[in-house]
């Protein structure tokens, strides 16, 4: 017998029963603990009128970047509903990232970005969205805050997320946040609760400071670990006919993987403390340990060889790429304020390790730690600073720059400079980098592959700016980014090598001018079209080494209004995203890395999604209908080559905040 709705609704809200009752407990135990030392301050939710005193206007959250910086920002909890039905990270982003179809999947953006590290990095980043999404939230609550999410997001896709936090004292607040992603297959869903995706991320934080503020300190703990199973994508070698576009969405494809896993674990601890010498200058440390650990484990079959091609590095029956980095940075510094300027110089060491299990020095084989032509363990010393300038009437001006020596090679230096300005009527941005290859791409063996390189630092000059117009009517945002890349490191599928795609150092230029446009006019009042609109052309792209769509489109058009007294509030409408056809970046589930292939072009196709976000009170919720088009044709979306998109289906969920 098939399940019941009613049962099948309350199998996937087990998770968010299971935060409530950890949230409650809590809540509990503070309770009891309150009852001991006596009547708390703010315990009640109601006052003699019976009317409630506390809310999102009295709990407040802000970032410690904005504490580092001395421009700190509190800012109360959002209770928007626009756009609250974007909740994968796809949408989320407007369409700016490439996955493979589902929820928690191998991600990357479509357009290049900077990384965050000019040193030594691990090389693996096709996760990094699903732990580094946003920055810790440190809240000060002058009531326990807790918050609920959960979306089914139709044919098995499950999120959760919990937050709860409250001040123990007025100057020492706590709290932890919890998501749980699980994710059903498309290809080959046996029924519920065949995994394609199970991801499970939390964090702990804590801020304090003393009573003058003199000394404030920020601690927080994150753990994610993400497990996926790598299916290669539709095989398309199984009929006998030709295999059109639309065959990859038949319900009778077959992957080519059937036993592969991925799993990528990160654990980062930090701490940031300042002490106040005077008014206007402080002193300050901040230390990161960091740690990522990526493994790929398949047990082989007849389908691994035509898949992963006739070359062997490891000839084992099961494959186990295990990888781990590691990184511990200890940052010192002094800042401070002169008027409206903020001033700040630090130096910091960053120590790192790397380690694959198939290059130990205990194996016989030809790659080893030893014969590595960099160092896989190493120090890095930094020496930087930042300034800023915030005028509240006109806007924020700032700028800094980091500089590194090279711990393998002399006299090679890698650094960040950047500035930015940004105001109500524009903002822009000027970044150039220097910044090493990550280890993956200088070494790396494993069953399918194995290189030992010697990559120079990749360069990069960015610029981005946007004029901004407001009215009640009519807002007009148009924009440009340019980018120039030398020495380019990147993953290409390769036809004179045994091995099917290796990482490759561009000899040229890779120069990218994107314009865009984004708009919104609202007319009746409460009918709003807005939209963007991005067109990319690459001016020169040496060794091919990048692809992207000319033509990027993102429009909405809704309507919303609140009623009842400001009890109800409603966002309906109607989502389009739509790209112009182009050569997608294939993806290696073995090496976890996207790379350039010039063997299939991912046609055109717009995705429609028809929702309804609406408010009662404290708690918010959404309906949406995904991908309508495939509904009609039976054809859908593909982003990545050989992986189809999500299948049209109704997706629905809800958050709710408690505030004692």
């Amino acid at each position: 017998m098939p399940e019941s709705k009613a049962f099948f609704f309350m199998k996937h809200l087990s998770n968010a029963v299971f935060l409530l009752l950890i949230v409650s407990t809590a809540n509990f135990l503070m309770a009891q603990d309150d009852e001991v030392r006596g009547p708390r301050r703010g315990s009640r939710v109601l006052d003699d009128t019976t009317r409630q005193i506390y809310g999102p206007n009295t709990s407040h959250y802000f970032f410690e970047e904005d504490v580092m910086m001395n421009r700190e920002k509190r800012q109360p909890i959002d209770t928007t509903i626009r756009n609250f039905h974007r909740y994968n990270y796809v949408q989320r982003f407007n369409y700016r990232y490439q996955d493979l179809g589902n929820v928690g999947t191998a991600i990357q953006p479509l357009y290049y970005e900077n990384p965050d590290v000019i040193g030594k990095r691990s090389g693996m980043h096709v996760y990094d969205l699903y732990t580094e999404t946003e920055p810790i939230k440190y809240y000060d609550t002058r009531s326990p805050y807790s918050n609920m999410k959960v979306v089914l997001g139709g044919l098995g896709r499950s999120i959760t997320k919990g937050t709860y936090s409250r001040n123990i004292t007025p100057q020492w607040n706590f709290g932890l946040n919890y998501r749980a992603l699980l994710i059903d297959k498309n290809i080959q869903r046996r029924g519920k609760a065949d995994r394609l995706v199970r991801g499970t991320y939390y964090d702990a934080y804590t801020t304090f400071q003393s009573k003058d503020s003199s000394y404030r300190v920020f601690a927080n703990v994150r753990r994610n670990f993400h497990r996926v199973d790598e299916f290669g994508g539709v095989r398309t070698d199984l009929k006998a006919t030709f295999f059109e576009y639309k065959n990859y969405f038949e319900t009778t494809t077959q992957p080519w993987l059937t036993n592969a896993e991925s799993n990528d674990l990160r654990i980062n601890w930090h701490l940031f403390q300042q002490y106040s010498l005077a008014k206007p200058l402080q002193i300050y440390h901040v230390f990161d340990r960091y740690r990522q650990r990526n493994k790929f484990l398949d047990v082989s079959t007849t389908t691994t060889t035509p898949f992963f091609g006739p070359f062997r590095e490891i000839a084992r029956d099961s494959v186990d790429n295990d990888t781990k980095f590691k990184a511990v940075r200890n940052e010192l510094g002094v800042k401070g304020n002169l008027g409206k300027l903020f001033f700040n110089g630090y130096y910091a060491i960053r120590h790192y390790s790397m380690s694959y299990i198939s290059m130990r020095a205990d194996t016989t084989d030809h790659l080893t730690f030893d014969s590595l032509k960099f160092a896989h363990i190493g120090n890095e010393h930094y020496v930087g600073g930042r300034v800023g300038l915030y005028l509240d009437s006109i806007g924020d001006v700032s700028g800094g720059i980091e500089v590194m020596q090279d711990p393998d090679y002399e006299g090679k230096k890698y650094y960040r400079i950047y500035g930015q300005i940004t105001s109500r009527w524009f903002d822009a941005k000027l970044t150039q980098m220097q910044y090493a290859p990550g280890f993956m791409e200088q070494a790396y063996r494993g069953t399918y592959n194995v290189w030992n390189n010697f990559f120079s630092n990749t360069t990069s000059t960015q610029f981005n700016g946007h004029l901004h117009y407001h009215s009640k009517v009519l807002t007009l945002s148009p924009g440009v980014t340019f980018t120039r890349l030398s020495n380019y490191v990147f993953y290409k599928e390769v036809s004179d090598t045994l091995q099917r795609v290796m990482p490759i150092q561009s000899t040229g230029q890779q120069v990218v001018l994107s314009p865009e446009f984004s708009f919104g006019f609202t007319f009746f009042r409460h009918i709003t079209l807005s939209g963007q609109a991005i067109y990319t052309e690459i001016a020169e792209n040496a060794d091919s080494a990048l692809s992207i769509p000319k033509v990027h489109l993102n429009a909405q058009l809704a309507y919303s209004n609140i009623f009842f007294n400001g009890n109800f509030d409603i966002h309906t409408g109607v989502d389009v995203h739509w790209r112009s056809a182009y050569n997608a970046m294939g993806y290696d589930p073995a090496l976890r890395q996207f790379y350039i292939q010039n063997d299939f072009q991912v046609p055109a196709h717009p995705i429609v999604d028809v929702f309804i976000n609406a408010k009662v009170k404290r708690g918010r919720i959404f309906f949406k209908y995904h991908n309508l088009v495939q509904a009609f044709t039976k054809q859908g979306y593909m982003p990545t080559p050989y992986y189809p998109g999500q299948p049209n289906s109704f997706e629905f969920g809800f958050d709710w905040s408690f505030y004692d």
